[in-house]
């Protein structure tokens, strides 16, 4: 890999680099070294601090054969273990290690019936190598998108003060008598679980109502929605967009999920960043795209996705990264409204952490609930042991859960969220026997 072109210029931040290095160089320019810089001032005052940018449009070679889409597995699968060596090195809260009783590896997102260097379980959810009907994706007009846009924001919104007003109102009013309900072990297990007690009371009263004989994991997993059974089924649609506070793990998921859709799926994918507040999401996602050897276009204003796709129109997939957002930054949140409208999803998927508290995950979607929230995905899996919030939050929202990660190993660590494996790991945390 050479440089063939390459400017330096200052920049008063991240966001100002990305776009000075875009209109200077192209969509194919890179951020290859910031340092902070004084510039400024009289007699040594005054002096304003700035970044020393040296960005440069990179060539690299094109040798790949008909096996390189292993060895660019590898070489993702590489990178992933690399990142993550150096955030625990760098003593990062998400390299905590997990608890004993949450160290349990997930089942293998995709099986591809061969013994490789991989070691890819065939005991693992196989998917079909036939992608799945592909949706339609047909341009609503900007006063309908608005429309549906003001709608839904205002159903969810609705809904998130019901929940809040339900929680602060929750009042434990001791009973003169023994319940039978609340006293039950099926209650105990989802409270050390840490579900609300409320809705573990409301839980199993309902299930000794509607039973039928089944086992309480075997009812309650059919109380939780999911998005579908293989990944182009969760996915949602062609255009698919990600949203969810800094550090959820955004950019690694939609990187997981374009490995599995590109190499093994043998789909068209085509990623899009709008992340370009940090310099380091823009690159990583850019790196991805290369080893992945699939395309990859920065948005730096929500006017030219258009153009952005228009470039590709081959994309039988299309994902949409986006900047963590701050309900305190009024500039963004309406920049991620305005994305929204633009690219106009077929699915929008909520990241949230799993070892995050309720009431935090409640502050997530009041944050971002400026757009229209189709699905869960839920990230961290195996940095909590206790999972009741992420029922809570199911309950409440009645949105479909599509996928759980953990870890970064590719693509050991993504699978297809069920309801069986929700409830499955949501009781063992509660540490008693099944129901």
């Amino acid at each position: 890999m050479r440089v063939l072109q390459q400017i330096t210029f200052e920049a008063k931040d991240d966001a100002e680099a990305m776009r000075i290095a875009g209109e200077r160089l192209g969509r194919e320019a890179v951020v290859l070294s910031t340092r902070p810089v004084k510039t400024g001032g009289v007699l040594g005052f005054f002096r304003k601090t700035v970044l020393l940018v040296s960005a440069g449009v990179l060539e690299e070679e094109n040798n790949e054969g008909e096996d390189s889409k292993r060895e660019r597995m590898m070489a993702f699968q590489k990178l992933l273990e690399a990142r993550k060596a150096l955030s625990e090195s760098a003593g990062s809260p998400a390299s905590a290690p997990a608890p004993a009783e949450a160290r349990e590896p997930l089942p293998v997102l995709y099986s591809s019936g061969q013994e490789d260097s991989l070691r890819i379980s065939r005991e693992g959810l196989a998917l079909s190598s036939a992608a799945a009907p592909r949706k339609a994706y047909e341009a609503a007009s900007q006063d309908q998108a608005g429309s549906k846009l003001e709608r839904d924001v205002l159903e969810l919104s609705k809904r998130l003060s019901e929940v809040i007003q339900r929680i602060e109102g929750e009042i434990v009013v001791p009973s003169a008598q023994a319940d039978p309900v609340q006293d039950s072990p099926l209650v105990s297990r989802l409270v050390n679980a840490e579900v609300s007690r409320q809705r573990a009371q409301t839980l199993v009263q309902r299930y000794t109502q509607e039973n039928e004989g089944r086992a309480f994991p075997e009812w309650l997993a059919t109380r939780v929605k999911t998005a579908g059974s293989t990944p182009a089924e969760s996915l949602g649609g062609r255009m698919v967009m990600f949203v969810g506070p800094t550090g959820v793990g955004k950019t690694t998921t939609i990187a997981k999920l374009a490995a599995i859709s590109a190499l093994w799926e043998r789909r068209k994918v085509l990623l899009l960043t709008a992340d370009t507040y940090r310099i380091a999401a823009v690159e990583q996602l850019r790196t991805y795209a290369k080893i992945l050897g699939v395309p990859m276009e920065v948005i730096f204003e929500p006017e030219t996705v258009s153009e952005a796709i228009g470039k590709h129109p081959e994309a039988d997939l299309v994902l949409l990264d986006t900047a963590g957002r701050s309900q305190k930054d009024t500039k963004r949140i309406e920049e991620l409204a305005s994305l929204y409208r633009v690219f106009r999803p077929d699915a929008v998927h909520l990241l949230i952490a799993a070892n995050m508290k309720y009431r935090d995950m409640l502050d997530v979607v009041r944050k971002i609930g400026v757009v229209p929230i189709t699905n869960l995905l839920f990230t961290k899996i195996d940095e909590t042991s206790t999972y009741g919030a992420l029922l809570d939050v199911v309950e409440d929202f009645e949105r479909p859960v599509s996928f759980l990660t953990t870890g970064q190993n590719v693509p050991n660590d993504i699978e297809v969220a069920t309801g069986a494996r929700l409830v499955e790991i949501l009781l063992a945390s509660g540490n008693g026997s099944d129901g």
